[in-house]
């Protein structure tokens, strides 16, 4: 009896003296920088997928089953997290590359943007794979207007998955050697308020939406998902060089099976060797 009244007395005390509740953001900077092992290889991939927003579970593990077997292929080290306290200049300068891998919401702190913003100005390679494109990250105007430059509007739904064609609309960079004009992919299609293009990017692929149902009469502010008639008016993946960087969007990823069709496999395996600058070394696909 005395054992439990003590024990509840100090549960009273705890409450009574404990801090007030700190913000996200005071959370993240008071965070510790993960120990990164001195014997991962280098160079290396980092892989994020810290969600705040909706998580993508199918499609992360897909996106790190794939670039944990890219880095295995070209021996390169690879590390996935959702800690975003990795986001500082010491640990950021042991990658090569780092992918947004269906990252959502407002994940990063003003410090921890600086410093990714910093290591892909200077010279860093970024993928970002379909959420990471989303409206969540609209608070960040860098990222949205720099990485990503179209505003996400919404997806069909009833159904969310759909075939539908994609289209090759830049057949001379190397993000699309080797890929077939079309084919048919299955996936949760995004729509954007607007062309890649047309906020200075390099479209690499578009969607014909004459080959699956642009609506989503089931939730959301826009129904119509129409970007208009012909791939070039519906980007799905482009490419960019803010400053000394090179980065990829790909809308497509929604589920695991993505990752495992052979025509999305090469696409993301050039994006990898194009940010990274072991293709297009003179960076002419900028």
């Amino acid at each position: 009896m005395i054992g439990r009244i003590l024990g509840s007395f100090a549960l009273i005390m705890a409450c009574i003296l404990a801090p007030a509740s700190i913000s996200y953001s005071q959370a993240q900077e008071a965070a510790s920088p993960p120990d990164l092992s001195p014997w991962m290889a280098q160079p290396a991939i980092l892989v994020f997928s810290k969600t705040r927003g909706w998580r993508h579970n199918e499609g992360i593990a897909g996106g790190d089953a794939f670039f944990t077997q890219l880095a295995r292929q070209h021996q390169y080290g690879i590390y996935t997290t959702v800690d975003p306290s990795i986001f500082n200049p010491r640990d950021l300068a042991k990658f090569e590359v780092v992918v947004f891998n269906n990252m959502t919401g407002d994940t990063l702190n003003e410090a921890q943007e600086a410093a990714f913003e910093n290591w892909l100005e200077g010279g860093g390679g970024w993928i970002g794979l379909h959420s990471a494109g989303d409206s969540s990250q609209s608070t960040w105007e860098w990222y949205q207007e720099t990485l990503i430059g179209p505003r996400f509007i919404g997806h069909p739904a009833d159904p969310q998955l759909q075939y539908a064609r994609v289209e090759v609309l830049n057949k001379s960079h190397p993000v699309t050697a080797g890929l077939p004009t079309a084919w048919l992919h299955n996936d949760e299609w995004y729509s954007f308020d607007g062309r890649a293009q047309d906020h200075g990017m390099n479209v690499l692929i578009g969607l014909d939406e004459s080959t699956y149902r642009p609506r989503n009469d089931v939730y959301g502010d826009v129904s119509d998902l129409r970007m208009g008639e012909g791939a070039e008016n519906h980007p799905i993946v482009w490419s960019n060089c803010p400053g000394e960087g090179r980065a990829v969007y790909s809308a497509i990823g929604h589920m695991d099976e993505s990752y495992e069709d052979p025509h999305y496999r090469r696409l993301l395996e050039n994006a990898f060797s194009w940010v990274s600058g072991k293709s297009d070394p003179e960076g002419k696909g900028c």
